[in-house]
């Protein structure tokens, strides 16, 4: 599927681009992020889709948060208070997730959102198969003296990697 091309985003941290989770917003968005991580708890996700209004009722929301809830306003949400941990609680409970989440924030459709990431992030092991044997370490193994296999050892302590070995303090 080709989707639009949404762009390259902006380095911007300010809003809207950015919504910033502050103490203010973490405040305002106490009881939201209750209900929300109510949802943890297999019966709690049965009762809220039972009956939502009925549900969101007993976590004393605010009208503005109920119709944010009510209508998956994503972004409203963030704005709210709601921490993304705690919405990707409700997401993950209504069917949708961290794509549809962002889609929402970036203004365009899930679909859209992962046609325009397509790039996978290397480094990452290659999933699709098992892994060769020896590849992992075994639970509670200890790396050798010098670092971990193929990591190109671990830098010593107190020194950067990639600076040429510049010890902290001196940078």
């Amino acid at each position: 599927m080709q989707g639009r091309d949404l762009g390259l985003p902006g380095f911007d941290l300010d809003e809207p681009g950015t919504i910033e989770f502050t103490a203010e917003r973490a405040l305002r968005g106490q009881a939201l992020n209750r209900f929300a991580l109510s949802l943890r708890s297999p019966a709690s996700r049965a009762e809220f889709l039972a009956g939502e209004l009925a549900y969101l009722e007993r976590y004393g929301l605010t009208a503005e948060q109920t119709g944010l809830v009510l209508g998956r306003d994503w972004t409203g949400l963030l704005k709210a208070g709601g921490h993304l941990h705690a919405m990707l609680k409700l997401a993950a409970t209504v069917g949708q997730d961290l794509w549809s989440i962002g889609a929402h924030n970036a203004g365009c459709t899930r679909e859209e959102l992962i046609a325009a990431t397509p790039r996978r992030v290397s480094g990452l092991p290659d999933t699709s198969g098992p892994p060769e044997p020896g590849a992992l370490p075994e639970p509670g193994a200890l790396p050798e003296a010098g670092g971990f296999p193929d990591a190109g050892g671990l830098p010593e302590a107190g020194r950067l990697p990639g600076t040429g070995g510049l010890p902290e303090a001196g940078r």
